[in-house]
């Protein structure tokens, strides 16, 4: 349901209704990532499935403490099920800011050293965002999702004619566009 009412919203968006979804808390331990025991499984797949990907030997961008630190950022967030079952539709997840890690996240060089500063309270919460709009600013993000998109509906193989020229100008595109599918 969450893709269907998402998916021709911008891809950003889908990605944080995503990440704070019921079941994405529960399928990948989001629910148990808290500031005393971080759990990294989301903040992996977020940088690697969902947004930035590999290169083409396979080696991820990004280092292994991006992904501790993106784990520190989304701590906090917890679903809504009940009895293995989720209320309402599954969207009903909250934010618990005594779950949360207060520290500042500190991210590698392929982020620009970034550094999330940590918030306290409620305010917490806006370290998702701060994270997002970290990983959005990298071009990686639009080139993955267009490849696979190309993968999908054109062809399974990209050589370098296709990277050069259709993939790095629909990327483009994508990026311009505010990462909006539709233009794509």
């Amino acid at each position: 349901e969450l893709l269907r009412l998402f998916f021709f919203f911008y891809f950003k968006t889908l990605t944080r209704e995503i990440t704070i979804n019921s079941a994405m808390l529960k399928y990948l331990n989001g629910e148990k990532n808290t500031a005393t025991a971080p759990n990294e499984n989301y903040g992996r797949e977020l940088q690697e499935l969902f947004t930035v990907g590999k290169d083409e030997f396979g080696n991820p961008p990004y280092t292994e403490d991006d992904v501790k630190a993106a784990a520190k950022a989304l701590t906090g967030w917890k679903n809504d099920l009940v009895g293995g079952t989720t209320s309402a539709n599954g969207f009903n997840s909250y934010f618990e800011p005594t779950r949360h890690d207060t520290t500042d996240k500190v991210f590698s060089a392929f982020y620009g050293n970034t550094i999330i500063t940590g918030q306290s309270g409620t305010n917490g919460a806006n370290e998702l965002d701060d994270l997002l709009n970290m990983i959005f600013l990298k071009d990686e993000v639009a080139l993955n999702i267009v490849r696979r998109l190309y993968r999908f509906f054109v062809y399974y193989d990209i050589d370098a004619t296709t990277e050069t020229n259709v993939i790095v100008p629909l990327a483009q595109i994508f990026r311009t566009n505010n990462y909006d599918i539709v233009p794509v």
